[in-house]
């Protein structure tokens, strides 16, 4: 919905401004036929939906409205501009009408029950789903503080009040997530039993399971009688199938990013909401900005391929450059308290450029490098900055997660990259495009993914009047894959780097990339070492997988390694001996692991130039590679991270020859990143 589109949304809770103001919802006597009227149609509505003036709410966003009682911040001044700082108190009270609020509980609806186009178009939601038969799950990444644990808990207690022998499972990795929820619930229902006719007797009651109804002794036995609706709370941590063989008509999935094995768990699940081809409950999963931990990953993937798991499907139009259909997503512009009027129309214009101040002034005054993550994390615009991973990761993600965008969202950029192959010719090596070459672009790869791999080239080789490449100029940083065999996550990952010099720029950045799992590894090696010769280089890699070294020794170009360094950084006290294996490095402990980082992060940080607008450009800023990109906002110290892992063994063999002369007089400039007081 539009800013000052919707009006006089008071109508839809008119039930809760009565309670608000005389403490109660009917006047009529209990047990007279008036009273019984109220109620029954109260419960339709709260079943059915409601509709004023020509539009409709559905029953949960009724039942929300005007049944469910939340902390509800109220500011002081609301005369106040948006570009002054406003205060304000939060309250127990009833729920405001809210477009995005109007925009979910539809999506819900439509996604369990389906809808024509015709009654489609009648809502004027500003995101139409794809999805219109039924029958389908639905996937939500949010930003903080939209009240969706309230909304989840509302959508229980409805579920509990008026569908008998209803289950209603809270699920959550950590179980607190699972327990605020279902508290919330719980005071929903206290709320409803003290205050309407939908009192219930509770044959359980506990703080993670509440089931409605009674025994009664018929003929000496107890016999369960009552609505006998429950909500039940689970903790999956450890145990993807702990929900097996329960029969549930709603699963909610809360914090689906701290969630590790989600998929596990969804598929374990999804049995007790289906009968054959069935669909005949529905399963809802969460995931808020900021609480991205070890479930990122599946929670991403899922979230980019909703067909696969029969997720309601929006056109990606809150991604930069977006050709394919994902899940829903919540901006943090939408729904913002300070930015929405009395009809609950969200000012997003308005929302969005206070944000966007806020960015600024944290990116130029916190001396924080990862302030500037952890707010646009909590706060994101788009999927991608919902899913900047910031817990362990200690890359500059929300600069690279704005260059990722940048790139994709700028046709300047399309052609930098080239795929091809070398080719041994006549007149020596020669690069080929080749229109069949398929890059590996996306991280983490999909399983329908060709991994052949091929080269990717962003800067021709720098040649002399005579045609020769110096010496000692570029370097081939490596990480090898292990088997022979095209199963498996890893993949082989090299990056030509060219140093920093005095007579070819711009320098110090990525010139070509062979990334790539092809059938075998002597396959891969043949590329590999194609592009080392043609780019006059040496291959620096890690020599705790892979068989580098063997193959050189079988094709006799074991000239082409570098051989084994050993790491002296007396400014951090760090020394990391040889281990005898003669070329390449180790990179498997978790202190050379951890020092590899910081040297790229640094590398990625280090200031360039400026911008024909005076912005600072970084080392970052010459990464082309989007998957590579992708790889350092998500990275993790357990993942798999093949791309990231051959730039950090880059930092390690560059760190050792930065002093070193190129084959001619190599003057270093002085705001290299290799010339500061890092060793």
């Amino acid at each position: 919905m539009s800013f000052k589109h919707l009006i006089d949304t008071h109508l839809f809770r008119e039930e809760a401004i009565k309670f608000d103001k005389t403490g109660r919802y009917c006047d009529d006597p209990p047990g007279t036929s008036e009273y019984y009227k109220y109620w029954k149609e109260q419960k339709r509505r709260c079943v059915e939906g409601y509709s004023v003036g020509g539009m409709k709410i559905t029953g949960n966003h009724y039942f929300y409205l005007n049944f469910s009682r939340i902390k509800l911040t109220r500011e002081k001044n609301e005369e106040e501009k948006v570009t002054k700082k406003k205060i304000g108190a939060k309250l127990i009270t009833f729920p405001d009408f809210w477009d995005g609020d109007y925009e979910f509980f539809w999506i819900m609806e439509i996604a369990r029950n389906g809808i024509s186009k015709e009654e489609l178009k009648k809502l004027h939601l500003e995101n139409e789903p794809l999805s219109l038969e039924g029958g389908n799950h639905v996937m939500i990444l949010k930003a903080r503080r939209k009240g969706y644990s309230f909304k989840n808990s509302a959508i229980a207690a409805n579920k509990y009040t008026h569908e008998p022998k209803s289950l209603t499972i809270i699920g959550a990795y950590e179980y607190g997530y699972a327990r605020t929820t279902i508290g919330m619930a719980i005071d929903h229902l206290n709320f409803i039993d003290e205050n309407t006719a939908w009192t219930k007797r509770r044959l359980v009651s506990t703080r993670d399971h509440i089931k409605s109804g009674y025994k009664e002794n018929i003929n000496g036995v107890d016999v369960i009688k009552g609505y006998q609706s429950e909500i039940l709370a689970l903790s999956f941590k450890d145990k993807p199938d702990v929900a097996r063989g329960k029969d549930a008509s709603l699963v909610i999935f809360e914090e689906a990013g701290t969630f590790v094995g989600l998929k596990s768990a969804y598929a374990a699940t999804l049995p007790s909401l289906q009968d054959g081809s069935i669909t005949t409950g529905q399963m809802v999963v969460f995931g808020t900005g900021g609480a991205m931990q070890s479930g990122i990953l599946e929670f991403e993937s899922m979230f980019y391929d909703p067909v696969t798991y029969n997720f309601i499907e929006f056109n990606n139009v809150w991604d930069n450059h977006a050709d394919r259909p994902c899940a829903y997503f919540f901006p943090d512009f939408q729904n913002k308290v300070g930015f929405m009027d009395k009809h609950g129309n969200s000012d997003k214009k308005n929302a969005r450029l206070y944000e966007e101040g806020e960015r600024e002034r944290i990116k130029k005054t916190s001396r924080d490098p990862q302030a500037l993550d952890r707010y646009i994390v909590e706060r994101p615009f788009n999927p991608k900055e919902g899913f900047l991973k910031v817990a362990n990761n200690m890359f500059p993600v929300a600069e690279l997660a704005d260059w990722r965008n940048k790139i994709l969202s700028n046709s300047k950029y399309n052609n930098i990259g080239v795929a091809g192959y070398i080719k041994l010719t006549s007149e020596g090596l020669k690069f080929r495009p080749d229109d069949k070459a398929r890059p590996i672009l996306e991280f983490p790869a999909r399983k329908d993914m060709d991994l052949t791999g091929c080269i990717m080239q962003y800067q021709a080789p720098y040649k002399r009047e005579d045609g020769t490449i110096p010496d000692n100029l570029y370097i081939v940083v490596v990480d090898p894959y292990a088997f022979d065999e095209t199963t498996g996550n890893s993949i082989g990952a090299a990056y030509v780097l060219k140093r920093i010099n005095n007579y070819s720029f711009p320098d110090d950045m990525i010139v070509a990339s062979y990334i790539g799992r092809p059938y075998s590894q002597d396959e891969y090696n043949d590329n590999l070492f194609l592009l080392t010769e043609y780019y006059n280089a040496k291959i620096g890699f890690e020599n705790d997988r892979g068989n580098i070294i063997d193959y050189a020794k079988r094709t006799k170009k074991v000239k082409y390694l570098i051989e084994e360094v050993e790491i002296i950084d007396k400014s951090d006290n760090i020394h990391f001996k040889k281990l005898g294996r003669k070329y390449g490095i180790s990179v498997g402990t978790k202190e050379r692991k951890g020092q590899g980082n910081i040297y790229l992060r640094d590398w990625l940080k280090t200031k360039r130039s400026k911008s024909i607008d005076g912005e600072e450009l970084l080392n970052l800023h010459c990464i082309y590679d989007v998957a590579l990109l992708d790889e350092l906002i998500k990275y993790d110290d357990d993942g798999n991270f093949d791309r990231v892992s051959a730039l950090r063994v880059g930092m390690y063999f560059l760190k050792d020859s930065y002093r070193k002369s190129l084959e001619e007089d190599v003057e270093v400039q002085e705001d290299s990143f290799w010339n500061r007081d890092l060793f």
